[in-house]
């Protein structure tokens, strides 16, 4: 996901997606994820922590804790979790067009063009993986030094034969970078970073 849209649900979110969290989806269910955790804070009036957001089988899994809820608030936060997995089962997660679940491999939801780009777009991240490494790294100490988040696109100027090779390169490093946001580790970026760069914004 978009580091912008990852940063979006978290300030939606009414603190109950944590910054501790990765969110595993692709720009595609961002306005599902959007709607569901709002609703989702309105609901338990903020008292519900969102354990995951990812997929499950396919389809969008947002998983509240529930713990201290009453019975009611309970159905409501489940009921709400329900129905953007439901939302997500024609909607794909790469681009928010029309799609349907695919059953080769793992299971995803995928219009007809992401699910042609499927393979190689998993081939390139693979060849690839020091490479956005290094840029991830990069885009972290560019936006430290200015004290302000930028799109990823706007610094990351990479050259590849054609569009669609440069954009799964964008996509991988907004990933990365998420996900070191929430504390997993890129090779060569210190931890001690992470805190100063969670307080950064885009502008």
């Amino acid at each position: 996901m978009r580091l912008e849209y990852d940063l979006e649900i978290r300030d939606l979110s009414c603190g109950i997606v944590r910054d501790g969290l990765g969110m595993d989806i692709g720009d595609g269910w961002r306005e599902i994820a959007v709607d569901a955790i709002g609703r989702l804070a309105e609901v338990s009036h903020g008292r519900v922590e969102v354990e995951k957001v990812g997929e499950k089988w396919g389809l969008l899994d947002i998983r509240p804790g529930v713990r201290g809820l009453d019975i009611d608030t309970i159905r409501a936060v489940f009921d709400i979790a329900s129905q953007a997995r439901s939302r997500s089962a024609d909607i794909c997660e790469l681009c928010g067009r029309f799609g349907e679940i695919r059953r080769a491999g793992w299971h995803r939801v995928r219009c007809d063009d992401c699910e042609a780009e499927h393979v190689r777009r998993h081939e390139f991240v693979g060849w690839n993986r020091k490479d956005i490494a290094e840029a991830a790294a990069y885009y972290i100490g560019v936006c430290l030094e200015h004290g302000r988040l930028f799109p990823v696109g706007n610094i990351i100027i990479q050259l590849w034969p054609d569009d669609i090779d440069r954009r799964h390169f964008v996509d991988e490093v907004n990933f990365t970078v998420a996900w070191w946001r929430a504390g997993s580790m890129i090779v060569g970026v210190s931890d001690d970073l992470r805190e100063a760069f969670r307080k950064l914004r885009f502008r």
